[in-house]
Protein backbone atom coordinates (compact mmCIF):
# COMPACT_ATOMS: atom_id res chain seq x y z
CA UNK A 1 0.00 0.00 0.00
CA UNK A 2 1.49 3.46 -1.13
CA UNK A 3 0.04 5.21 1.94
CA UNK A 4 1.44 3.27 4.38
CA UNK A 5 5.10 3.40 2.59
CA UNK A 6 4.26 7.01 3.25
CA UNK A 7 3.38 7.51 6.37
CA UNK A 8 6.44 4.78 7.49
CA UNK A 9 8.47 7.47 5.98
CA UNK A 10 6.91 10.29 7.65
CA UNK A 11 6.20 8.77 10.81
CA UNK A 12 9.32 11.06 12.83
CA UNK A 13 7.58 14.24 11.28
CA UNK A 14 4.54 12.74 11.98
CA UNK A 15 5.10 12.64 15.58
CA UNK A 16 6.74 15.63 16.33
CA UNK A 17 4.10 17.78 14.88
CA UNK A 18 1.49 16.03 16.56
CA UNK A 19 3.05 16.37 20.18
CA UNK A 20 3.75 20.11 18.90
CA UNK A 21 0.31 20.33 18.59
CA UNK A 22 -0.61 18.99 21.98
CA UNK A 23 1.73 20.88 24.03
CA UNK A 24 0.16 23.99 22.03
CA UNK A 25 -3.17 23.06 22.80
CA UNK A 26 -2.10 22.16 26.81
CA UNK A 27 -1.36 25.48 28.45
CA UNK A 28 -0.17 25.60 32.07
CA UNK A 29 2.81 23.79 33.37
CA UNK A 30 4.38 20.74 31.18
CA UNK A 31 6.15 18.78 33.57
CA UNK A 32 3.26 15.99 34.31
CA UNK A 33 4.08 13.50 32.02
CA UNK A 34 5.24 15.09 29.40
CA UNK A 35 8.32 12.86 28.68
CA UNK A 36 6.14 9.62 28.49
CA UNK A 37 3.73 11.74 26.39
CA UNK A 38 6.35 11.98 24.01
CA UNK A 39 7.18 8.54 24.02
CA UNK A 40 3.78 7.24 23.40
CA UNK A 41 3.10 9.75 20.79
CA UNK A 42 6.02 8.13 19.21
CA UNK A 43 4.82 4.84 19.41
CA UNK A 44 1.43 5.62 18.25
CA UNK A 45 2.42 7.07 15.07
CA UNK A 46 5.31 3.77 14.39
CA UNK A 47 1.97 1.87 14.94
CA UNK A 48 0.20 2.56 12.34
CA UNK A 49 1.84 1.36 9.14
CA UNK A 50 1.40 -2.03 9.99
CA UNK A 51 -2.27 -1.50 10.72
CA UNK A 52 -2.21 -0.82 6.62
CA UNK A 53 -0.89 -3.61 5.72
CA UNK A 54 -0.11 -7.43 5.42
CA UNK A 55 0.33 -6.79 9.29
CA UNK A 56 -3.46 -5.62 9.08
CA UNK A 57 -5.12 -7.65 12.11
CA UNK A 58 -2.22 -8.04 14.46
CA UNK A 59 -1.42 -3.69 13.73
CA UNK A 60 -5.33 -3.11 14.72
CA UNK A 61 -4.66 -5.30 17.74
CA UNK A 62 -1.95 -3.20 18.76
CA UNK A 63 -3.21 -0.41 17.31
CA UNK A 64 -6.43 -0.76 20.21
CA UNK A 65 -4.31 -1.89 22.89
CA UNK A 66 -2.07 1.20 22.22
CA UNK A 67 -5.08 3.82 22.04
CA UNK A 68 -6.62 2.15 25.06
CA UNK A 69 -3.13 3.23 27.01
CA UNK A 70 -3.27 6.57 25.57
CA UNK A 71 -6.72 6.71 27.25
CA UNK A 72 -5.61 5.72 30.33
CA UNK A 73 -2.85 8.21 30.22
CA UNK A 74 -5.34 10.89 29.18
CA UNK A 75 -6.95 10.80 32.64
CA UNK A 76 -3.68 10.85 34.37
CA UNK A 77 -3.13 13.81 33.00
CA UNK A 78 -6.17 15.32 33.58
CA UNK A 79 -7.59 15.72 30.70
CA UNK A 80 -11.49 15.90 29.90
CA UNK A 81 -13.00 13.41 28.11
CA UNK A 82 -13.21 14.97 24.96
CA UNK A 83 -9.86 16.39 25.25
CA UNK A 84 -8.73 12.66 24.17
CA UNK A 85 -11.14 12.65 21.32
CA UNK A 86 -9.30 16.06 20.49
CA UNK A 87 -5.91 14.90 20.74
CA UNK A 88 -6.96 11.91 18.17
CA UNK A 89 -8.39 14.31 15.68
CA UNK A 90 -5.38 16.51 16.10
CA UNK A 91 -3.45 13.32 14.96
CA UNK A 92 -5.89 12.69 11.96
CA UNK A 93 -5.24 16.40 11.16
CA UNK A 94 -1.83 16.32 10.92
CA UNK A 95 -1.51 13.54 8.46
CA UNK A 96 -3.58 15.15 6.15
CA UNK A 97 -2.05 18.26 6.48
CA UNK A 98 0.98 16.84 5.82
CA UNK A 99 -0.15 14.69 3.10
CA UNK A 100 -2.42 17.44 1.36
CA UNK A 101 -0.59 20.29 1.96
CA UNK A 102 2.85 19.36 2.04
CA UNK A 103 2.97 17.21 -0.81
CA UNK A 104 5.08 14.01 -0.75
CA UNK A 105 8.92 14.81 -2.33
CA UNK A 106 8.85 14.73 -6.06
CA UNK A 107 5.03 15.49 -6.22
CA UNK A 108 3.67 18.65 -7.30
CA UNK A 109 1.04 19.64 -4.54
CA UNK A 110 -2.07 19.01 -7.07
CA UNK A 111 -0.72 15.61 -7.80
CA UNK A 112 -0.98 14.04 -4.09
CA UNK A 113 -4.63 13.27 -4.32
CA UNK A 114 -3.73 11.17 -7.28
CA UNK A 115 -0.84 9.43 -4.99
CA UNK A 116 -2.47 7.29 -2.91
CA UNK A 117 -5.47 5.76 -3.68
CA UNK A 118 -8.76 6.97 -1.59
CA UNK A 119 -9.76 3.32 -0.46
CA UNK A 120 -6.45 3.76 1.47
CA UNK A 121 -7.06 6.72 2.92
CA UNK A 122 -10.51 6.03 4.06
CA UNK A 123 -8.41 3.09 5.80
CA UNK A 124 -6.62 5.16 7.65
CA UNK A 125 -9.81 7.15 8.55
CA UNK A 126 -11.03 3.60 9.82
CA UNK A 127 -7.78 3.69 11.77
CA UNK A 128 -7.58 6.17 13.26
CA UNK A 129 -11.85 6.43 14.44
CA UNK A 130 -11.15 2.87 15.80
CA UNK A 131 -8.33 4.63 18.03
CA UNK A 132 -10.31 7.39 19.15
CA UNK A 133 -13.12 4.69 20.08
CA UNK A 134 -10.61 2.97 22.10
CA UNK A 135 -8.84 5.91 24.13
CA UNK A 136 -12.49 7.10 25.15
CA UNK A 137 -13.61 4.11 26.29
CA UNK A 138 -10.37 3.56 28.35
CA UNK A 139 -10.88 7.09 29.47
CA UNK A 140 -14.24 6.43 30.58
CA UNK A 141 -13.41 3.52 31.92
CA UNK A 142 -10.21 4.57 34.59
CA UNK A 143 -13.00 7.05 35.16
CA UNK A 144 -15.33 5.49 35.84
CA UNK A 145 -13.29 2.52 38.32
CA UNK A 146 -11.43 5.95 39.98
CA UNK A 147 -14.65 7.06 41.63
CA UNK A 148 -16.37 3.42 42.11
CA UNK A 149 -12.69 1.88 44.04
CA UNK A 150 -10.87 5.00 45.19
CA UNK A 151 -11.14 8.90 46.09
CA UNK A 152 -12.40 9.49 42.59
CA UNK A 153 -9.61 11.17 41.40
CA UNK A 154 -7.17 9.11 39.24
CA UNK A 155 -3.87 8.30 40.25
CA UNK A 156 -0.84 10.18 39.29
CA UNK A 157 1.86 9.56 36.69
CA UNK A 158 4.06 7.77 38.79
CA UNK A 159 7.61 6.62 37.57
CA UNK A 160 6.44 3.07 38.10
CA UNK A 161 3.54 3.83 35.97
CA UNK A 162 5.96 5.56 33.35
CA UNK A 163 8.05 2.11 33.52
CA UNK A 164 4.84 0.10 33.19
CA UNK A 165 3.68 2.17 30.03
CA UNK A 166 7.08 1.70 28.50
CA UNK A 167 7.27 -1.77 28.75
CA UNK A 168 3.94 -2.60 27.49
CA UNK A 169 4.81 -0.13 24.10
CA UNK A 170 8.25 -1.91 23.56
CA UNK A 171 5.77 -5.48 23.95
CA UNK A 172 3.77 -3.64 21.10
CA UNK A 173 6.47 -2.99 19.23
CA UNK A 174 8.29 -6.59 19.71
CA UNK A 175 4.83 -7.88 18.67
CA UNK A 176 4.41 -5.42 15.42
CA UNK A 177 8.61 -6.58 14.74
CA UNK A 178 9.23 -2.74 14.51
Amino acid sequence: MRLKRWIASQESTIAARWYQELMAASPGPRDDGTTLLRSVVTHLVSFIPPCLGEQRERGLEVWQQATHLYGSLAVRRGLAAGEVVEELQLLRNVVLRLFLVDAPPGLAPEATVEFIPPLELLALNRVLDVGVVRASIAYVDDLFFAHLQGSGVPGEITQELVEEMEHQLQGFKKDLKL
